[in-house]
């Protein structure tokens, strides 16, 4: 899911804008069903009416139009790609609740956390999210998927939902970040890296979801080997941060 963001604007400040005429968007599809679609765009989760015998997959790019507050979808894009992590369990479907996300690996960088499957009725792509944070004090921590190979220059585009969770004792102050881990071979796990760290986008005091936030940016490989995209969270006391379907596609 590359998700652009045109502007940080919500759906109905979008709608607000449209006036007589038609504006087009690039949004990313959250969920598809019979006489239900569901788009991500500019931070925004909303629903959309689609071209009848459309075939639609979440995590596809759609072009959407607005007209006097409709929303409609025109059809998925096609040359962006497939989600490179489809395989590797992107949306955290395939753990059960309360276990940790296979084919996922959860580094410390400062302090203790803990990853989680959870399920929930507002998760943006099926119904459950990976949950990482502290259980006191804080911390920093790469929740990190499995290995994609890469070459020097490769170009990718990633994104991923994050939403805070919080108690009312807390506040919203939970940092996140999508970051590129960098590997000589498929095996290596953090910190064994063959390059720098890269930071491709970062949000500070994520909100309490719904709604979730949308991350998105481009990465180039540095190296030739293998990349491992990380989801950075860091959280004090109680907080908590929901992650929900990472994708990674490749450019060029």
């Amino acid at each position: 899911m590359t998700t652009p963001l045109y502007h940080s604007t919500n759906a109905e400040e979008l709608s607000a804008e449209d006036g007589p005429f038609a504006r087009f968007r690039v949004g990313t599809l959250v969920s598809f069903a019979t006489n239900q679609a569901v788009v991500s765009l500019g931070g925004s989760t909303f629903p959309a009416a689609y071209i009848r015998g459309t075939n639609l997959l979440a995590g596809d790019l759609v072009y959407v139009s607005n007209q006097s507050g409709s929303w409609v979808i025109h059809g998925a894009l096609a040359g962006v790609g497939t989600n490179l992590l489809a395989n590797f369990n992107p949306s955290f479907e395939d753990s059960a609740p309360g276990t940790e996300p296979v084919l996922w690996f959860l580094a410390n960088t400062a302090g203790t956390s803990t990853a989680a499957v959870v399920q929930t009725g507002d998760a943006p792509d099926g119904s459950q999210v990976a949950s990482v944070g502290t259980a006191g004090g804080g911390a920093t921590a790469y929740l990190y998927s499995s290995p994609i190979a890469v070459s020097t220059g490769d170009m990718f585009t990633v994104s991923a939902f994050a939403g805070g969770e919080y108690q009312p004792s807390d506040t919203a102050t939970a940092d996140v970040a999508l970051v590129g881990l960098w590997f000589a071979n498929a095996t290596n796990l953090y910190p064994t890296t063959s390059s720098a760290d890269t930071v491709i986008v970062s949000v500070n005091d994520i909100v309490q979801k719904p709604p979730y936030t949308t991350l998105s940016g481009s990465v180039t490989a540095p190296v030739n080997g293998f990349m491992r995209l990380a989801l950075r969270t860091a959280t004090v006391g109680t907080q908590q941060v929901y992650w929900d379907q990472v994708i990674v596609r490749r450019t060029l």
